[in-house]
């Protein structure tokens, strides 16, 4: 590393237990009625301004995450978790500078003749996939 380079400080922002009622699924009832989803969010900031600044201005803010998530899961409408999860991811890639995004949706009630407390849908996406 050449002298005055300055070293990048990567970070890891994660929001747990983002609640989102949808209208998502494969049965007519699911998107009719809607549900409850629940999202756990990760994404990887290749180098953190504000962990040197201390400056909101210089953060991705937690709400604006949570925003995204909200508006990709309730103005659009999918059949499959897979593809509710792809758009988030993708949209978060689209808005943030953010490196990689780790999502996870779960339908807390899902629609099968077992007893399951959910069913998750988990997906990785990077730069790469846009």
């Amino acid at each position: 590393m050449s002298a005055g380079a300055a070293l990048a400080h990567p970070a890891t922002i994660r929001l747990d237990g983002l609640s989102v009622y949808a209208h998502h699924g494969m049965v007519a009832e699911e998107r009719s009625l809607g549900q409850r989803f629940e999202f756990d969010v990760e994404v990887d900031l290749p180098d953190c301004v504000a962990c040197r600044t201390d400056d909101a201005a210089d953060a991705v803010a937690y709400e604006a995450i949570a925003a995204v998530v909200v508006e990709v899961a309730t103005n659009f409408r999918f059949s499959l978790m897979e593809a509710l999860a792809d758009a988030v991811c993708m949209e978060l890639l689209a808005e943030f500078p953010v490196s990689r995004v780790r999502l996870s949706v779960s339908k807390t009630a899902p629609s099968i003749p077992h007893s399951v407390a959910r069913a998750t849908v988990v997906l990785e996406r990077t730069r790469d996939h846009l």
